[in-house]
């Protein structure tokens, strides 16, 4: 930025037109100064052009608040700073508190729009992304964070601007999807990068972007979502779609959309149809991505394909299918990188055949965090047929699962044993792997447990049918072992979401798994729990329904569980604590409920009267705890029949 001076001449360029964006913030004159004034200013500018070093080497004084707050350097860049841009977080200004607002700031500010309207390519290459992130609902107001206000005060024109930004606009949508979705989804180009696409070559977006501007409107309860959501199906349904990779995101996209506003049937045939464009267009070789000359658009294509392959195993997984349809396909596609690494320089890809010698290496290398996903996706693969295995290979194939999932957790590098980044920050994807780990423990040591399943479970879309397995009385040895692992477990899963970060960034796609731990707790208050530990998981249980229900407030999957699980909760909460049960109603229980080990007895017995938990909807005497599971086998073949 260069101050003004009297060199100003009138053949030279005027001050509006060569001012650096900055000087929005100080008031180094409003229109030219005076003639008897130049002289002067000549003069001064001459003595001080002396003794002034360059431009560069003075320092930057003016410092964006997120900057002043972690107590690092700022660029002072406007009007987001290159630091701010790096870390993802959104950039404002302090108003200055010396009265030098410059009152010609809305004018120069409508000039610098409309430069960047002319030149979006530099806007996006100078690192300046389209705008800051929007703050999720659970952290703010429902109205997307547009940036800072260049006048920096709560005028009446600023507050008018804010209730502008409820308008859906594009951009709007656009910072939705990248504030509340992106990030436990991270398969689309980064927002600066689809932006300069989105300018450069819209055309190529043309089925992708309103997809995800149906997703962001999800996010914001002033932003009707069903045209757009029309528009957006419409579009996938379409008889001849380009066969390209966008087309492919585009798909997905819809279908993990679908699936978590609880339409299934749909939902499956979208992404078979994104599966089979795939496997059209090779993107399971490494050889689509490769010829890509842009390396960050080389780098979505093996994101995209490497999700769809996730997302494949947790659809099957809800039809409680045997396999899914990539687990069978050959792929030699190479691994994502890290996330901080895809916003800025990609590095050498690494291969499959890389990550599983690692372990016999001296020093193990850290592969990212999408990469101990996919790997134990790819376990999920072999587990998922488990439950229709004969009775007598029940136990090995457990044993034989449980030493895969445990072997996972032992060779996780130590950067990746939690599931917070070096930053600080909740890792998304670290977040679902974990999370994935816990389910996958507790789908296959329950079915050996005394984690009973209950008849009123068929209710639940998320629920599993019981093994059919027929007590032989040597079970009793593994019992106590199952358990407590199906029991740790589901703490674990459900003690996820008491992290300190929104609910809502979390992926949808883990609502049928929280559903499921929940199942799995409420069952051990049912039939083995007793005392402070019967009163603490009644806690993780409340947490779990909790989670539901804020998820619920997008995702009609969630709500739909929400309200299945408290149907289910208040049969169990309404029953006498396990142990206070007589020793002849026990008895009873058996012969009417059909179970073969019945409610366990315990010596430990509580004189507190119990209350049972107020979780809304149904009156206790619509429910029968311990009915018969004869309608899962029907419901299960229902859903079979409409999804193939």
């Amino acid at each position: 930025m260069n101050a003004p001076s009297g060199t100003m001449g009138s053949g030279e360029p005027s001050l509006n037109d060569t001012e650096d964006p900055l000087s929005m913030f100080f008031d180094f004159g409003i229109g030219s100064p005076p003639q008897d004034s130049v002289e002067a200013l000549q003069i001064s500018s001459a003595r001080k052009s002396q003794d002034t070093p360059p431009r560069g080497g003075i320092r930057v004084s003016l410092a964006c608040v997120p900057c002043r707050s972690r107590h690092v350097k700022c660029g002072a860049e406007m009007p987001n700073c290159s630091r701010c841009l790096q870390d993802d977080k959104p950039c404002f200004y302090a108003k200055s508190r010396r009265g030098m607002r410059d009152r010609n700031a809305p004018r120069k500010r409508a000039s610098l729009r409309e430069a960047e309207k002319g030149s979006p390519v530099q806007n996006c290459s100078s690192g300046q992304s389209i705008n800051s992130l929007s703050y999720l609902r659970a952290n703010s107001s429902n109205d997307s964070y547009t940036g800072p206000s260049s006048d920096g005060s709560a005028s009446p024109e600023s507050s008018s601007s804010r209730l502008s930004g409820k308008v859906a606009t594009s951009k709007r949508l656009l910072d939705l999807y990248y504030s509340s979705f992106h990030k436990a989804h991270p398969f689309l180009l980064p927002r600066y990068y689809f932006h300069n696409r989105l300018q450069s070559d819209p055309e190529s977006l043309k089925f992708l972007f309103p997809v995800m501007k149906w997703i962001g409107s999800t996010f914001s309860p002033d932003i009707p979502s069903v045209d757009l959501r029309d528009t957006a199906m419409n579009l996938m349904e379409m008889a001849n779609l380009p066969p390209n990779g966008f087309t492919v995101q585009a798909l997905l996209l819809a279908a993990i959309a679908l699936h978590s506003q609880d339409d299934m049937i749909k939902s499956r045939a979208i992404l078979d149809r994104a599966i089979y464009l795939a496997l059209e267009i090779r993107m399971n070789s490494r050889t689509f991505a490769n010829m890509e000359r842009d390396p960050v658009l080389a780098e979505s294509w093996r994101r995209t394909y490497w999700f769809m392959y996730v997302t494949d195993a947790k659809f099957a997984a809800f039809r409680n299918a045997t396999q899914f349809m990539l687990y069978t396909v050959e792929a030699n596609v190479e691994l994502p990188c890290e996330e901080c690494d895809y916003d800025g320089i990609i590095p050498r890809s690494r291969t499959l055949e890389e990550y599983e010698n690692r372990d016999f290496l001296d020093e193990e290398p850290v592969f990212s965090s999408f990469t101990y996903l996919i790997d134990l996706t790819r376990i999920s693969g072999s587990l998922l047929g488990f439950d229709r295995l004969p009775h007598g290979n029940v136990e090995v194939a457990v044993n034989n699962a449980d030493a895969m999932l445990v072997n996972w957790k032992l060779h996780l590098p130590r950067e990746k044993q939690g599931v917070v980044d070096k930053n600080e920050e909740l890792d998304e994807i670290l977040f679902f792997a974990q999370q994935q780990l816990q389910v996958l423990l507790v789908f296959i040591h329950r079915p050996l447990s005394r984690l009973t399943h209950c008849p009123l479970e068929e209710i639940s879309s998320c629920a599993r049918p019981p093994l059919p397995i027929q007590p032989t009385g040597e079970e009793d040895r593994a019992y106590w072992l199952h358990t407590k692992k199906s029991l740790e477990a589901a703490e674990a899963a459900i003690n996820l979401y008491a992290l300190p970060c929104p609910i809502l960034s979390h992926s949808p796609l883990g609502i049928c798994g929280l559903t499921f731990s929940t199942l799995a707790s409420l069952s051990s208050c049912a039939f083995i729990l007793t005392g402070p530990e019967w009163y603490r998981t009644r806690d993780r249980i409340r947490l779990g329904l909790g989670s539901l229900k804020a998820m619920g407030e997008v995702w009609a999957i969630a709500r739909k569980s929400e309200k299945e699980t408290k149907s289910i909760a208040r049969s169990v909460f309404a029953m006498p604590k396990p142990g206070m049960a007589t020793a002849e109603n026990a008895r009873s229980s058996t012969s009417n409920f059909g179970y073969g080990n019945g409610l366990p007895l315990s010596s430990s017995t509580s004189m507190m009267n119990h209350t049972p938990m107020d979780v809304g909807w149904q009156e206790l005497s619509e429910i029968d705890y311990f009915g018969t599971w004869n309608a899962f086998s029907g419901r299960q073949q229902d859903m079979n029949g409409i999804l193939t």
